[in-house]
């Protein structure tokens, strides 16, 4: 059985003092910041990992969980914090909401804020897969559950949904349904499950004999006062026969810019979204949509957490959940 690595250990890798890697562990700003750079590398080489139990003894650390989410405004997080809060009112915990806005800046300030307050977890929706650092959380031994997107640096506990596998199912079922000139609506940037989703689409698409252009794949801005002229533009071509939504606020911009055209949702062009919601039934036709298990998805990460917490959790979970359909009449072909 391998020896666990010790706070000395990574002292004596260093060249420095124990008292330095306490301090680097414990974010204090007067080490130097070469110093914080050789020791948090020394960490990550040898896999340290702070005593959870004596830290938390030492910090007081108090009945609060966080969650660190990019925009609590969609719907797929307002559901999952739900069911992650509901599960930490289960075990005694109040829950701390920090909104990033998919802003690096503010989720810095967010974690910092969570390690000021000693959490005694949290949950994080990342804003970057290359740029977020969930180090510091770990260096203070605080039990992190990663959800929805991809960190590619963190090798903690992991939940997310098979976002390929939304792609896929979505090309399938517009060929069954006979559409075959399809647009695809995606955000620009490098979000995981989103860019995910498009490649799942693509690929499917790709496979079974129709090629979907880049010039058919349309990425919008995240915040737009108006409905981009991009999307207005692709939405009253007649060529497109189908419309792939890669989230459920570009699927209502898609469903404006469609009725704004003219077009006939449901008739001569189909509409498929991602994650369901209110408005979603209360329009005419209602929007087909593939759901993300948003409220399963809070549910494990509140329960891995849990257990990571009390020490009843071994090894690093890795969770995929499955998305669901739920087929309307705006892209079942009409007879």
């Amino acid at each position: 059985m391998n020896r666990r690595v010790t706070m000395k250990d990574i002292a004596e890798a260093c060249g420095v003092s124990v008292a330095t890697v306490s301090r680097v562990l414990n974010g204090n700003p007067r080490v130097a910041p070469e110093l914080v750079e050789r020791v948090e590398r020394e960490i990550r080489d040898q896999q340290y990992r702070p005593n959870g139990v004596g830290r938390a003894l030492r910090k007081q650390r108090g009945d609060l969980w966080a969650a660190i989410v990019p925009d609590v405004r969609n719907p797929f997080f307002h559901r999952l914090l739900e069911s992650f809060e509901k599960v930490a009112h289960q075990h005694g915990y109040a829950v701390m909401l920090c909104n990033t806005h998919e802003d690096l800046a503010l989720e810095r300030s967010a974690i910092d804020a969570v390690i000021s307050h000693q959490a005694a977890g949290v949950l994080v929706a990342a804003v970057s897969a290359t740029k977020t650092s969930l180090h510091p959380l770990q260096l203070q031994g605080i039990p992190v559950v990663s959800v929805d997107r991809l960190v590619t640096d963190f090798s903690g506990d992991r939940i997310n949904v098979d976002n390929p596998v939304i792609g896929t199912m979505v090309a399938e079922h517009f060929l069954e349904q006979g559409w075959r000139s399809p647009v695809v609506v995606a955000h620009e940037g490098r979000l995981s499950p989103l860019n995910e989703r498009v490649r799942g689409f693509v690929d499917a698409m790709h496979e079974r004999g129709i090629d979907v252009p880049p010039s058919r794949v349309l990425h919008l801005p995240f915040e737009s006062a108006s409905t981009p002229e991009q999307l207005v533009s692709a939405m009253a071509d007649p060529s497109i026969d189908s419309v792939f939504a890669v989230t459920n606020t570009l699927s209502a911009e898609a469903y404006r810019a469609l009725r704004g055209a003219g077009r006939k949702i449901g008739t001569d062009v189909a509409l498929v979204g991602v994650d369901d919601d209110r408005w979603n039934v209360m329009v005419d036709p209602p929007v087909t949509v593939v759901d993300q298990p948003a409220e399963h998805l809070g549910q494990w990460a509140g329960e891995v957490l849990q257990g990571r917490i009390t020490g009843n959790a071994a090894g690093n979970a890795r969770m995929l959940l499955e998305p669901e359909w739920r087929i309307r009449a705006s892209s079942v072909r009409a007879n």
